[in-house]
């Protein structure tokens, strides 16, 4: 059976639907271990192709609570290197041909770490003065991206279909993880306003004139593989953490225009700076005040399948091993 310090990796999950997907991507399962006086956090352990890994979750969502938890983690299990914070996300298209369903890494691009803390600064005269990005990624994980893509590229195949096959969305209790399918995917202008809080769009009079044509990108081929399985598409570059939902097409064109951003999240602030951590995030939502909950099962399994194949492409430490099995 391992001991806490055969753990190597932390894998965050900050929602329970996120936390659920992550679950069912390990190999096997482990049995709780000890845990120290001041580490409140709850567990769940594992493996995924021989290495040992610390799931957790949130008791909340947002960048605070993130570190709280990390800090906690480390003090029971000593030897974990890095992280995944795993989970959904909130995407700005013009940066990208990016569809829900899709997932977003990130990366460094140019002379910037690849996330930016976007409400971090200075309030000045007249403007606000963001302070400073984010630590890297660190390299083990950033080369365990660019050894998943190239492997993509080389194949050919659909490296994720397999990973999602985990999670059994026949079973009532799973069937939120489902593919919703291309015509839930839509984008309205960044001035068009949700008309009615708690409704969908098409129940609350939201003009479909107002809709963005993408009609160039939504082929059959670009959004089904050769098995007729949804085409996942990994976007690599920066990620803006933050301590509110963004929900405002006029802010979020804003901000990603301004800083180059693929993605909104709310967590990765809170660790990327005192723990090496990539984040990897399913999109569920267009940031702006369409948003609803109807991507969430499907982008969390995108997400966890994505940290899950990554397991294949980093190095292994031999010293090691999977211990004991409990069953997953």
């Amino acid at each position: 059976m391992p001991t806490s310090d055969d753990y190597t990796v932390a894998w965050i999950a900050p929602l329970e639907v996120e936390l659920t997907a992550s679950i069912r991507m390990l190999d096997v399962g482990h049995k709780k271990l000890p845990q120290s006086p001041v580490d409140h956090n709850v567990y769940h352990l594992g493996s995924i192709n021989n290495h040992n890994i610390v799931i957790a979750s949130l008791p909340t969502t947002g960048n605070s609570s993130a570190a709280m938890v990390i800090t906690q983690l480390r003090n029971t299990y000593k030897q974990v290197r890095y992280g995944l914070l795993v989970g959904i996300g909130g995407v700005h298209i013009s940066n990208g041909p990016i569809h829900l369903g899709d997932v977003v890494v990130n990366e460094p691009v140019d002379d910037h770490s690849g996330t930016i803390h976007y409400d971090h600064g200075k309030a000045l005269e007249g403007y606000f003065q963001r302070t400073g990005y984010l630590h890297s990624p660190p390299n083990t994980l950033l080369n365990a991206v660019r050894a998943l893509s190239t492997e993509q590229a080389i194949c050919g195949d659909n490296l994720l279909s397999p990973h999602l096959e985990r999670i059994d969305t026949k079973s009532i209790s799973l069937r939120h993880y489902q593919y919703p399918g291309v015509d839930q995917d839509y984008h309205f202008n960044s001035n068009c306003s949700h008309l009615e809080k708690g409704k969908p769009c098409d129940k609350c009079g939201c003009d479909p004139r107002q809709k963005v044509d993408r009609s160039a990108q939504d082929s059959e081929d670009e959004i089904y593989d050769d098995n007729q399985k949804p085409r996942i598409k990994v976007h690599r570059g920066t990620i803006a953490a933050g301590e509110k939902v963004i929900r405002n097409g006029q802010e979020r064109d804003h901000l990603a225009n301004q800083y180059n951003i693929l993605c909104f999240e709310m967590e990765a602030a809170g660790v990327m700076n005192d723990f090496p951590c990539l984040a990897i995030r399913g999109i569920s939502d267009y940031a702006d005040s369409h948003k609803d909950d109807r991507w969430q099962g499907y982008a969390s399994a995108v997400a966890a399948a994505y940290a899950r194949e990554l397991f294949f492409h980093m190095p292994i430490d031999d010293t090691k091993g999977q211990g004991n099995s409990t069953g997953t």
